[in-house]
Order: C-alpha cells, then structure tokens, then sequence
C-alpha cells in the first residue's frame, strides 16, 4: 500500500524554535524563560491565522517534557518529543475550544488536571482558538489558571484576543505572533522548494509569498497546489503561477506603474485591459497599484530597507533612480487615493482609468533651479529690458533664506523702528529655522501685540492655538530664541485676544491670500478661450471649475 501524501504544511512543520520563520521575539523570550527557568504556569499566544502559533506551543511542550529538559533545543528522539511532534502523548492534550466550549467540558478538565502526569514532566494542556469559550466556561476555567497544581501547564492560542475576559488576560503571559513578511516567506518557500526538488522562478515565489497575505501556513497550501498543477522537469514560471493561482501577475502591476511615471497613457490602459483580461479583481489591482507605488518611494530612500524578495529590491531601486522622488511620492499619492473610490464605484475599472489618467497627467515636479531657468526661457522669447524674472526670482529666494537662517547661525538684534508686523514676521522666521515647527505653526495664529523690553506678548482668539506653547520646554527655546534675535533676554506672554481687538495674524493672512489666489484661479478657467468655445460647441453651461492649482 502506498503512502498516503503529507501535505507541505505539515510536512514541514517546525520541530524547533530555530525553524520558526518570522517570530523571531517570541522565541527569543522562550527560549531565555526556558534557559533561566522562569518558564510561566500560563501562555496565550494570539495573532493571525497561520502564523505559529499551535506549532509554537506543540514545541514549548516538547521543551518543557524532553527527557533532557528543560531546555530551549528538544532532542526529538525521546519518547516525549516523538509523540508529541505525533499528536499522541497521554500528558499533553490539545483540545478544540471551538467544539468543546461548554463549562462542562472545562471542568472535566479541571478534575483530570488533580491528577500527575502518566510519564513526562509535566501535564500540558494545548488550548486553540480559546476565545471560542462560553462565558460560563471561562468563569469556570478563572481558579485553575491563576493557581495551577504545580505539575500543569496551559498553553492558550487566539486570533482574537479581544473576546478573551480581562480576568483570563490577566492570569496568563501573552505573546503577539506576527504576520511573516513577505521576503522570509519567499526565503523559506526556495529552501522547500529546493528540498522537494521543483525548480521554480524567484517570481513565482514572490507571488505565492504574497498571496498568502503575511500566512506562512497559507503559503505551503498555495505552493503544494502550485508543485501539484506543474509538470515535472521545467521551472514553474511567475506566468504559470498567476494563471493556476487566479492571482494578479505582479509583472502587469509593475508594466501600469511604470507607464503611469513615463506619462505613457497608452501603455496604462493597455496594462488595465491585461488585467481585465486575465479575470482581475480591480479592488485588488488598485491595492496592488498603490502597493507597487509605495515600494518605489522607499526604494528612493537609501536609508529604508524593505522586507521583499532580493531580486524585487534590485528592480524597485533600479526603477526609482530613473524617477524623480516627488514624482513617485505624488503619483503615490493620487493611487493610493484611489483605492476608496475603486471599492466605492460602481464601475470599478472606470474608477481606476480616470485615477491613472489623472496620475499620467500630473504635472511634473521640478526644483526650483529648473522652474526658474523655464521663468527665463519663456520671458526670453516674449523679450523686453526687464531683468530676467528668474534672476529677481533666485535674488529674493536667497535673500528669504538668508533671512530665516541667520537667526539661527548668527543672532543680530532686530531693527527696533521696524514696523511690528516685520519685527514679528523675523521672530517667527527664526523659530522655523530652528526646526521648531509646532511652535512656529502656533505662533503663526497669533496677533503681536507689543514687542517692548525684554518682554513679547501674543494675543490668540482661541485657545486651543496656543497649546503648542503651553509646555514650558517649547516655551523657553522661543524664549531662547527670541532672546538671540532681539539681542537681550525676553519672556514670553501669551494673551487672550478681547473680542473687539483688531489685527490679523499670519495664519489668516495666508488663508486670504490662498481664497484670493483660488478665486482668480477660477475665474481665470471660467474666461478660459478653451473653456468658452467647448461650452459654445456643446450647447451647455459652466455649472463648477474644480481647482486643480495645488496639484
């Protein structure tokens, strides 16, 4: 008779702490308990399904029971540790609170645990999904967990904690399990795949690893299915991985993106058509979008280390030095902004053409040196004597920031005959260039009131403006700085504004310039000569001008 077929999943099952992939602090904290014997009478392990748990507590009761425990490294030879790893050892039980939930059960339980264990250390008992337990049966359970005999161990597993009562959480020592991230996932899935002998692309791999959503046990199930549709002798391709899978080929997503940064609006909708083609869902494929977009900008960042597949890491970095790093943070931006209105619409792939169009449409980010040297171009070709505007332009940028700076790297008095509102505006200049930005941002919604010997005194309407000053820390670096500005030491008075005071501060002020700036915006849309002739040919009316100026 032939044997019957172990699935991957339980094939390779981790027999040892060192084979657990991605829960790296919980076996670092067993392993020290079991090294120092501060072992606990209760665990609860809780956390996403597939992530280790049930196999975390099968191996801690192989630590505690090993005839050479104990100890954080089972033998796996001894009687203990071969049945328990078999599912079959008298003293360790594992019990379904799924199906044995009631109170009648917990206290069978309770009487047998009176009793020693038929052979090993200890009694263990293996307790899953617990929070599936009445509330009778927890009341029962409460006396037994906080005072166990001395020879009883519980080891309690959960994907949902929240259910457990107060009482229970607080008689037990709790480990969070993580989701896997995806490059441990697809670390792991070569090692299995090198040892069943399948040879199989690094992109096959990466989308099995992200099927599974963070699930280490979903990722075996996904990978025997996929060693289970191959024929044996060729490497499963990315391609052929999709197609048995259902999943979303990750070389379309990358194909969209990337049209979307070369402002290629043809080769986007054309990705969008591979997609539907090949039975995507559009929610996910938004998701996957924004996902894709997301990675480029941390690939951008030398400093951010991504946990994704090496061969993935290469191409996103090769990707995001072809691209300016706003550009990828905008176009971030505006998918990720999608992701809502797809899973809102009732026409999901229209939703996200019109957020790729819009995206491919983008204006493109450029530093200032290279928007003042198209100021200079285009004034050139209208010509004139005026100096060119992009030199005015860089002169007050450098003299602006000369302003802030200087403060901050060489403190000078302030000009006392200035007028208020400018000695005011060179105080909060002094705070920003000192990256003091909470205090800054709060003195910005102030008015100045009098800025007299060694005392300055802001009115605020409400009170809640203030707030950022309130610490006496933040205060006295204002303080601090105001002192260096105005040349001798100055205190900080921070004031209700009457109702009937005047004055307008910065804050304000910079609102009503943006309302002035976006109202001549829109008018300026509304007279457009574009705008008139398409409303003459259609026949219709200008019913709104939406203002795309900040974007």
């Amino acid at each position: 008779m032939p044997t019957p077929y172990l699935v991957l999943a339980r094939k390779y099952r981790p027999q040892r702490f060192s084979d657990l992939t991605g829960q790296e602090h919980v076996v670092r904290t067993l392993t020290n308990a079991l090294q120092s014997g501060r072992v606990a009478h209760a665990f609860l392990f809780t956390g996403p399904r597939g992530c280790g748990k049930t196999t975390t507590a099968r191996i801690l009761a192989r630590a505690l029971n090993c005839v050479q425990g104990p100890t954080p490294e089972p033998c796996g030879v001894c009687g203990p540790c071969v049945e328990i790893a078999q599912g079959n050892d008298v003293d360790v039980q594992e019990i379904d609170a799924a199906s044995n939930n009631g109170v009648d059960d917990v206290r069978s339980l309770r009487e047998a645990a009176k009793y020693l264990p038929a052979r090993d250390r200890y009694k263990i008992y293996i307790v899953d999904e617990v929070h599936m337990l009445s509330g009778p049966a927890f009341n029962a359970l409460l006396k037994t967990l906080e005072e166990p005999p001395g020879h009883i161990k519980f080891l309690l597993a959960t994907t949902d904690p929240q259910k457990l009562p107060a009482t229970i959480l607080s008689r037990v020592q709790r480990h969070n399990f993580q989701l896997v991230p995806l490059g441990k996932i697809v670390t792991r899935l070569r090692e299995i795949a090198q040892a069943e002998g399948v040879a199989i692309s690094d992109g096959a791999l990466a989308l099995v690893g992200r099927q599974a959503q963070g699930s280490m046990r979903d990722a075996l199930s996904l990978l025997d299915q996929l060693f289970a549709a191959h024929p044996p002798g060729t490497e499963v391709s990315e391609e052929e991985a999709a197609r048995t899978l259902g999943a979303l080929d990750r070389g379309i997503v990358a194909g969209i993106v990337e049209a979307v940064l070369r402002r290629d609006a043809g080769a986007a909708m054309q990705g969008i058509v591979r997609a539907y083609d090949s039975g995507a869902d559009f929610k996910r494929l938004s998701d996957e979008l924004a996902a894709q977009a997301r990675n480029l900008v941390l690939a951008s960042l030398p400093e951010v280390r991504q946990e994704l597949p090496d061969h993935e890491v290469r191409e996103l970095a090769e990707t995001a030095r072809s691209h300016d790093t706003a550009q990828l943070a905008r176009v971030f931006e505006l998918l990720q902004d999608a992701e809502e209105d797809v899973a809102q619409a009732a026409n999901p792939r229209h939703a996200l053409e019109v957020a790729l169009l819009r995206a491919v449409h983008l204006a493109p980010a450029g530093s200032l040196p290279e928007l003042v040297e198209k100021v200079d171009r285009a004034l050139g070709k209208i010509g004139g004597g005026a100096p060119p505007a992009g030199a005015r332009l860089q002169r007050e940028v450098a003299a602006s920031a000369r302003t802030a700076v200087a403060p901050q790297a060489d403190p000078k008095p302030v000009n006392g005959d200035a007028p208020l509102e400018e000695r005011w505006r060179s105080l909060i200049a002094a705070v920003r260039a000192a990256r003091k930005m909470n205090a800054a941002a709060a003195l910005e919604k102030g008015v100045p009131r009098s800025l007299a010997a060694g005392m300055v005194a802001v009115g605020f309407r409400s009170p809640n403006d203030a707030l950022a000053l309130e610490d006496v820390d933040s205060r006295r670096g204002v303080e601090d700085i105001f002192s260096g500005v105005l040349g001798s030491p100055v205190k900080l008075v921070v004031e209700k504004l009457p109702a009937e005071s005047g004055g307008q501060s910065l804050a304000e002020e910079k609102e009503r310039k943006k309302g002035e700036q976006k109202g001549r915006r829109l008018q300026q849309g509304r007279e457009h000569p574009s705008v008139r002739a398409a409303v003459e040919v259609l026949g219709g009316e200008i019913e709104d001008v939406r203002d795309l100026g900040e974007e």
